[in-house]
């Protein structure tokens, strides 16, 4: 066990108490060991916790530079009660949920919405589908879909919003949506809700996307787009981009 502890010791670069070399005391030894090991551990630690801290930066510098922001949030249960929490549990087995925010609402966005990468092929059946049963232009849908969630399935936001088109609770019951991270049945629920905005509003996609946006009452309200800071930035970007898919689209007929 000695030669064993000693050979770990000089592995770590560590130079044996004198009063080891000397062969007087096995005690002073072993407590240099555990001395090491405890100082090895921490540097560890110290080394793991400095790359989580470096990747959490990336991801929220990734997220700030797309033009959206995210909130990590972690989900346990204890004492039968389901807890939430801003950092991991301890020994305690956790879901770590991502709350993202609408993707072309942030003021703040460094994205050229101009030249930004389109979706151009995602989802293009269910799309298609969706347009042609709900009277909708399918470059229109895919500027919502852009704008909300960038095409993310999985996103969610901290009012609750979910999926694709980011269907609030009560938008996606009242649209026969069952579960809105699928696909198919977010997309279909969310067209249909796009589609009664532009009944209401005369086809006029700028006020639909406002009140996709802010809510048709405030649209109502001021018998055009909000005075909202948010919503008067999200409906010119759903503009730029549905225009440049529908350019696209136009482009494949040619």
């Amino acid at each position: 066990m000695l030669s064993i502890a000693l050979a770990e010791v000089c592995q770590a670069g560590e130079v044996a108490p004198a009063s080891q070399k000397e062969g007087t005391g096995a005690i002073d030894f072993e407590k240099h060991v555990r001395e090491v090991a405890q100082r090895t551990a921490a540097e560890a630690r110290a080394k793991k916790d400095a790359e989580r801290a470096a990747k959490a930066k990336a991801s929220a510098d990734k997220i700030a530079a797309s033009g959206g922001t995210a909130l990590k949030v972690f989900k346990y249960r204890k004492d039968g009660a389901v807890m939430f929490a801003d950092s991991a549990p301890y020994k305690t087995q956790y879901e770590v949920v991502v709350y993202n925010s609408c993707y072309a609402c942030s003021i703040t966005s460094t994205v050229n919405w101009y030249n930004t990468r389109l979706h151009l092929t995602e989802f293009s059946d269910t799309i298609g589908l969706a347009a042609k049963q709900f009277g909708v232009d399918a470059g229109f849908i895919r500027a919502i879909i852009h704008a909300e969630s960038a095409f993310n399935p999985l996103a969610r936001s901290r009012k609750g919003a979910t999926g694709l088109m980011q269907l609030m609770p009560g938008t996606a019951k009242d649209m026969g949506v069952i579960d809105s991270t699928n696909p198919e049945q977010n997309i279909k629920g969310g067209v249909r809700y796009l589609a009664g905005l532009l009944q209401t509003f005369s086809g006029n996609e700028a006020l639909a996307a406002a009140a996709y946006n802010a809510g048709a009452g405030a649209v109502t309200k001021y018998s055009g787009v909000p005075p909202y800071e948010e919503t008067q930035t999200y409906v010119k970007r759903v503009k730029i981009l549905s225009e440049r898919y529908k350019n696209q689209k136009q482009l494949a007929t040619k």
